[in-house]
């Protein structure tokens, strides 16, 4: 099925390069703090490549110095369920990141926004 605006939504290009920009960007992120998708996506420009920054992120190699679980969801919340949400919760503890009820605590306070 070819794409249609109606059916897909709106179309979201990320150019050469994208997946450097958003771990360049991550790399920013203190160590104890935590950002979220639509953070990095608004950084490079549009907030609305968010999904598209999970991707970048994704797709590094399990030996990457990208520290990607400072990045959550929108309102500081983890992955659900399963063994990529347990690899989250150690990795942002082990950060000295609590979470609670599958939220980072304190998120706000927590909350790393680029050039702010």
């Amino acid at each position: 099925m070819p794409y249609s605006p109606e059916r897909h939504g709106p179309q979201r290009i990320v150019g050469p390069g994208f997946h450097n920009q958003v771990h360049t960007l991550v790399r920013q992120v203190p160590a104890g703090s935590v950002t979220t998708y639509g953070d990095v996506a608004a950084a490079l420009g549009s907030k609305n490549v968010a999904r598209q920054v999970g991707w970048a992120l994704a797709a590094l190699p399990d030996d990457s110095d990208v520290p990607w679980w400072r990045v959550v969801a929108a309102g500081g919340q983890l992955p659900r369920d399963g063994a990529a949400a347990a690899r989250h919760r150690r990795a942002l503890a082990a950060d000295g990141v609590h979470c609670s009820a599958g939220r980072v605590a304190d998120f706000a306070s927590r909350r790393h926004t680029f050039g702010a």
